[in-house]
């Protein structure tokens, strides 16, 4: 780290590794399981966590016990910085060798839910605008956190419904609030430029009921909703050799049907059958034309298959949420303003994709700022499992880069 500035010397050192995993632990222990809980408690440690180090802080309500939270820091001109996380975690579930929600140290690991998705991230996120403002008080930092990421997104579509497009503020001649997007989700530090999103679909296919003993009196949506998975199975497989032809840093989209109900017993042709879809999206598709087609290529499939009046089966659906992607160039300044801050922090980072989704690409597409995902942990080997864990020493090396980020791209914004 002998290339750094004095003023980054002089920040860095005020960053506190016992501070940073004590405000985890305390991030932690307020809980916040989605489905099942709400993010209060959450919100109202992350509040005073940020006005501790001098935040403004704004809470929205988007649902009863529910805040979105948007703290700001900074007295100078121009757009800030803007970091990106999330209140709620998953419901913590079996399998943990001690309570999910009552962290422990264990050989330089911090274990609980929560812990890399992503109270851990918020922290270091906290303490880095603390230490950075401390010591360049006109640089503007902002911290949005938003509530039920990890189901339907209804915090982060509030936001972009309150919070102008930067196609408005152009036309009003308003300043652009954010330069750039830093999202503090768990990639292992690596600098994160392209992400696919997530479309949650239900599709309802309705037939006609009739006892079972007499099965050509009606037509059951049941026996449709095979032929439906089948032709979203057969539509992924088309995909994924899409990728193996065009490889790319996230390939291409995919299908999962994660859940099925209908029908009302052995002795009733199923009247009605609904799928839960997942289909995760590339920044360049639109969610309401992927419902179009597999609506088509579903009702296709029916028509041209042997199932017992299939004339009669109606298909619809809907987008129950759509969390679009996003695509920063790899080679232009966020992303290499990233990367060398972990380097320079103690780390190193590689550019990549990633195959979850995030909230970035609202961010992206709403405020049309460069984004990026960086942030301490594993989200294939750490988050959504039993024994959660985090290395305490990503998240001071983290906060370490985070605070270099800022200061570094508020120079280049000069």
């Amino acid at each position: 780290m002998s290339g750094l500035s004095a003023v980054e010397v002089e920040v860095l050192d005020r960053l506190d590794l016992e501070r940073i995993v004590a405000d985890t632990a305390e991030l932690i222990r307020a809980r916040g399981e989605n489905p099942g809980e709400t993010e209060a408690a959450t919100v109202e440690v992350l509040a005073s966590l940020c006005e501790r180090a001098g935040a403004q802080v704004t809470l929205t309500e988007v649902a009863p016990g529910r805040h979105n939270l948007l703290a700001q820091l900074g007295s100078g001109d121009g757009p800030a910085l803007l970091f990106l996380g999330h209140s709620d975690v998953v419901p913590a579930g079996a399998g943990w060798l001690g309570a999910p929600f009552e962290p422990r140290l264990v050989n330089g690991m911090l274990i609980g839910r929560g812990a890399v998705d992503m109270k851990g991230g918020l922290a270091a996120v906290v303490a880095a605008m603390s230490a950075v403002h401390a010591e360049r008080p006109e640089i503007r930092l902002a911290l949005l956190c938003t509530v039920d990421e990890e189901d339907t997104a209804t915090g982060a579509l509030r936001y972009i419904a309150d919070a102008p497009t930067a196609r408005e503020l152009r036309a009003e001649g308003d300043p652009a609030p954010y330069s750039a997007c830093i999202v503090a989700e768990p990639t292992g530090l690596d600098t994160v430029v392209a992400c696919r999103g997530a479309t949650n679909l239900i599709i309802t296919l309705r037939g006609a009921a009739a006892h079972a003993g007499n099965p050509a009196d009606g037509a059951n949506a049941i026996t449709a909703a095979a032929i439906a998975v089948q032709a979203i199975e057969d539509d992924a497989r088309r995909i994924a050799q899409l990728s193996a032809a065009v490889p790319g840093l996230i390939g291409t989209g995919s299908w999962n049907v994660g859940m099925i109900a209908g029908g009302h017993g052995t002795s009733i042709v199923a009247e009605e059958c609904t799928l839960y879809v997942d289909r995760r999206v590339l920044p360049d598709e639109e969610p309401e034309e992927i419902l179009d087609e597999v609506l088509a290529r579903i009702r296709s499939a029916i028509a041209g298959s042997e199932m017992l009046n299939g004339d009669r089966v109606t298909v619809t659906g809907h987008l129950d949420m759509a969390m679009p992607g996003f695509l920063t160039p790899p080679d232009s300044a966020v992303p290499a303003a990233a990367v060398r801050a972990v380097e320079d922090a103690g780390g190193t980072s590689n550019i990549g994709g990633w195959s979850a989704a995030c909230e970035g690409g609202f961010i992206a597409r709403h405020h049309e700022v460069p984004v990026v995902i960086l942030g301490p942990g594993d989200i294939k080997t750490q988050a959504h499992q039993p024994e959660e864990r985090v290395q305490v020493a990503d998240l001071l090396l983290a906060a370490r880069a985070y605070a270099l980020i800022a200061l570094r791209l508020q120079e280049v914004s000069r």
